[in-house]
């Protein structure tokens, strides 16, 4: 970024009397006429740090207008500005790469022209402001001007801050915030983050964040690849590269350590292996804890010598899994020959830069699985058994008290008719006659 300032400054008034002193004036009654010159620089970069090179452009215009003659009192009066020579002087924190312009020439009224100067910050330039004295020698009828031009320096540095890099990671995919703040009071540009790390993989290698102006920050996004990473802490930095106008600069080093641990970020969990005959039917819930979202899900099973997948569900498509989500699944797969310990499971995805990734995992059926074949056939069998047996004693027990209690009332209602009979005969005797 460059800067620009302008200065009129008035080399030569158009009117300036010569002499103010009243008998001078009455004693000549002339009036010199000159040209108006301004005067404009241009400094890129804006702000130097130290070692860099830039360049300081003088505009020179002539602000003169009309014709390149007048004529005065008979005489004839030119508004052209000659420039005989302009040299820039450099101090103890600059150096001037090329000082002088020498025989620079005319300027006609309205003209301009521009005067560049190369000029280099010494390595052990200061912070601050420093001046750099302009010297422009005139010819003819223009007045010599000393000039001096500030020029800052600033050596502070891009700054990376690494937001939310955790200590450890699983083999998983994962997103990483680079946060790169410009300190700098002046703006630059092309920048560029790169990571840097080995056994791990980093999406994109390089991120162009291209300006940063003063005093702001932007974020660079990258996606961690640790899915195939073994087991280990590992060191993973930053450095960025960004111009200073035309001087490229590089930050020093950001370096963290991670330690990967050997744990994907999708499990199984809530597993049930049922058998009949060689069928398995595995069901479940699948679990995704890690710190992006996984697309395009599919759990299959894995074809073998002694396994395949069989219909209806030898494949299982879930979708997106966000993270800290589930979903639930099923396969069928059949045993070809042989008893097998476990059935090959393959998770596929896509992580957040569509790339494919793949996961194998074996469930076991064994009988020291969550729910073995084995054991469940014989757990539901002796189940079915014991419920048979208490449903039977069940159903002796209230028969016997349906059968006691009918047994009772009838013995009581064949007690209560002989009584009545015996009554009855009781009652016939009593009604007989004395012979």
């Amino acid at each position: 970024m460059k800067v620009r300032s302008s200065l009129r400054i008035f080399l030569a008034a158009i009117l300036i009397v010569a002499a103010f002193s009243p008998s001078a004036l009455a004693a000549t009654g002339n009036i010199e006429v000159r040209p108006t010159v301004s005067l404009s620089y241009d400094i890129e970069p804006a702000v130097f740090m130290p070692g860099d090179t830039g360049t300081i452009t003088v505009t020179l215009e002539n602000m003169a207008t009309g014709r390149v003659y007048i004529t005065e009192d008979d005489e004839t009066l030119s508004m052209n500005a000659y420039i005989a020579s302009a040299t820039l002087g450099g101090n103890g924190n600059f150096e001037v790469l090329d000082s002088s312009h020498t025989n620079v020439g005319l300027l006609g009224p309205q003209d301009t022209i521009k005067l560049s100067f190369n000029v280099r910050a010494k390595n052990t330039a200061s912070a601050g402001t420093h001046f750099l004295n302009l010297q422009l020698v005139g010819g003819s009828n223009m007045y010599d001007l000393n000039y001096r031009i500030p020029v800052k320096v600033d050596d502070r540095d891009l700054q990376i801050i690494l937001p939310d890099m955790p200590s450890t990671l699983m083999n998983e995919v994962s997103t990483i915030n680079v946060e790169i703040v410009n300190r700098r009071s002046n703006a630059v540009t092309s920048i560029i983050v790169t990571p840097e790390v080995e056994g791990m993989v980093f999406t994109p290698s390089e991120y162009f964040i291209g300006a940063i102006p003063a005093g702001n920050k932007s974020t660079a996004t990258f996606t961690l690849n640790t899915m195939y990473s073994s087991p280990e802490k590992r060191d993973v930095s930053f450095v960025v590269s960004y111009f200073n106008g035309d001087n490229m600069r590089q930050t020093s080093k950001l370096t963290r350590q991670v330690e990967v641990i050997g744990q994907h970020s999708l499990i199984f969990t809530s597993l049930e292996v049922s058998r009949a005959g060689n069928r398995y039917t595995i069901a479940g819930d699948l679990n995704n804890f890690g710190t992006t979202d996984a697309k395009n899900v599919m759990i299959s099973v894995a074809e073998s010598d002694k396994v395949v997948p069989v219909q209806p569900y030898g494949r299982y498509y879930i979708g997106t899994l966000e993270t800290d989500d589930f979903s639930s699944f099923e396969l069928s797969a059949q045993t070809m020959s042989g008893s097998v310990s476990s059935i090959p499971v393959i998770i596929e995805f896509r992580d957040p830069n569509n790339a494919y990734m793949a996961i194998r995992e074996n469930i076991s059926v064994s009988t020291n699985s969550i729910a073995s074949a084995s054991a469940t056939s014989e757990e539901e069998n002796d189940n079915s058994f014991m419920l048979w047996a208490v449903a039977g004693i069940l159903a002796i027990g209230i028969a016997a008290l349906i059968y006691n209690s009918w047994k009772k009332r009838r013995e009581d209602e064949g007690d209560r008719a002989r009584q009545e009979r015996e009554d009855e005969d009781e009652d016939e005797d009593e009604e007989l006659p004395d012979n």
